[in-house]
């Protein structure tokens, strides 16, 4: 009589998404596993907090592409959507704000910068072997076009094209023309809340298999690269048939010495190492005001906040001289200033009668809010007072910024493409894996990159393959 073979192992780094989900369809076929995380909470990017008014995510706060986006799909196949909303679909009535207050929907700047977008698209298809800084092609449809544009059009075109920095976490110089544009597939749902998508999740795991505050230090191919072994930061080695990886891309990067750092024994090969500099990555961060009453308008879901065009901006578009540079890092006051990037405001007043905001910001100023937590109030408060239209606002009851460029497992938020970047051959690489060492996470997938969807359908695609290789 023959015996069982033994159950196969599986060890997951990471207790994101990604990972979570993995161990979920590992363990409905029997494979142990278990979970290493190197901080002190299950989720990675799903991370939801309760203010005064009730919660917020600070970090994935959407279902994207609700169209081709399978998570979204099994979350509302749950219960009855109606009665127990999970969603609420935010792309209501926008509104436009500069300095000086509202900006007038007659400058049509929407159907610009859609016409904009497609100049982008354009440019990158005549010129398939190089990649601009998108916003040196924004400059150049301004010129391109400044005889159709008003003055005042060209003024706030020019810095409302630059809300793609809210999508990507980067600044628009610092972007790549060819990965800037976003053609979703469906309409785009705020989670109510994210919390419990994760908790659904989570309670599925063997909570005696999942280890918080855990980091791993070292993964080495062993028995002839049959077996994986596993060094944690406090020294212990484990073994298993098959390790996945499911650290952030930002973990992925890091040099030897670094917190974080994992080392990997053989090395990587080639192809993985040296896709991963052919991306970068972005820092979207938030700051939530949470205020004692309403005292701005309720008319909008969402607001987009404008920056400043760099000083002597119009002239030169209209003179076809130089143009100046926007601020990237710092101004001449030594730190960045309101008026120097463009915020999106998510209006909780319009969405559900509660008196919060929540504001996104993208890389450099996420680092600079992130680090100078008790000014991130100030540096909000100008757009506030353009909001409400009153000068003499209340100051926040709570204000809460998030912290991801400062955690050290982190360092960011997602994948993100600079000029010249291929985000298909890390994807390919990483994909592919190093035999039984298998990768997972957002940064791994074509549909839903950057995404919670695109992450947790990563975990499905590494426990399937595993899954398959032990022949289950």
């Amino acid at each position: 009589m023959s015996l069982p073979a033994p159950a196969k192992k599986v060890i997951i780094i990471g207790g994101g998404i990604a990972g979570i989900k993995a161990a979920i369809d590992l363990q409905k076929k029997s494979v142990d596993y278990l979970i290493f995380e190197a901080k002190g909470r299950l989720g990675g990017r799903l991370n939801t907090v309760t203010g005064f008014h009730g919660k917020y995510d600070l970090g994935a706060s959407w279902f994207h592409e609700t169209l081709n986006n399978p998570l979204f799909d099994e979350e509302m196949s749950l219960g009855n959507p109606i009665d127990d909303p999970k969603i609420f679909y935010d792309d209501g009535p926008k509104k436009i704000f500069n300095k000086d207050g509202i900006v007038s929907p007659f400058l049509k700047l929407d159907s610009i910068v859609n016409e904009l977008f497609k100049y982008v698209d354009i440019c990158n298809e005549e010129d398939l072997d190089s990649d601009k800084p998108y916003y040196e092609n924004v400059i150049n449809y301004l010129r391109s076009r400044k005889h159709l544009l008003t003055d005042e059009q060209i003024t706030n075109v020019s810095q409302y094209a630059r809300s793609l920095e809210l999508w990507h976490g980067i600044d628009s110089q610092m972007l790549s023309s060819k990965y800037a544009s976003i053609d979703n597939e469906g309409r785009d749902a705020l989670c109510l809340n994210y919390d419990r998508v994760l908790k659904r999740h989570t309670d599925q795991l063997d909570q005696e298999k999942v280890f918080l505050n855990t980091p791993v230090t070292g993964v080495s191919r062993i028995e002839k690269g049959s077996k994986v072994e596993i060094e944690l930061k406090d020294g212990k080695k484990l073994v298993a048939d098959a390790v996945i990886v499911a650290v952030p891309q930002s973990i992925l990067q890091l040099s030897a010495g670094e917190d974080g750092y994992i080392e990997f024994s053989p090395k990587l090969p080639a192809k993985i190492t040296d896709s991963l500099q052919s991306i970068h990555f972005g820092a979207l961060g938030k700051v939530i005001l949470e205020f004692e009453d309403i005292f701005w308008p309720t008319d909008f879901e969402r607001a987009s906040i404008l920056s400043d065009p760099p000083e002597g901006f119009l002239r030169a578009i209209k003179d076809n001289k130089d143009v100046p540079e926007f601020t990237r890092n710092k101004s001449s006051h030594g730190h960045p200033q309101t008026w120097d990037f463009p915020a999106f405001v998510l209006n909780y007043a319009g969405c559900f009668q509660k008196p919060s905001l929540v504001i996104l910001t993208q890389q450099p100023l996420t680092n600079y809010l992130e680090s100078n937590k008790d000014i991130a109030w100030k540096h909000c408060k100008p757009m506030i007072q353009v909001l409400s239209g009153k000068t003499d606002v209340p100051d926040p009851i709570n204000v809460i910024v998030t912290n991801w460029t400062q955690d050290v497992y982190q360092r960011g938020a997602y994948s993100a493409c600079y000029p010249g970047d291929d985000p298909l051959m890390p994807i390919l690489a990483l994909e592919e894996g190093f035999g039984n060492v298998r990768f997972a996470g957002e940064h791994t997938v074509l549909e839903g990159a950057g995404c919670v969807h695109g992450a947790w359908s990563s975990g499905k695609r590494e426990a399937e393959a595993l899954i398959e290789r032990f022949g289950l």
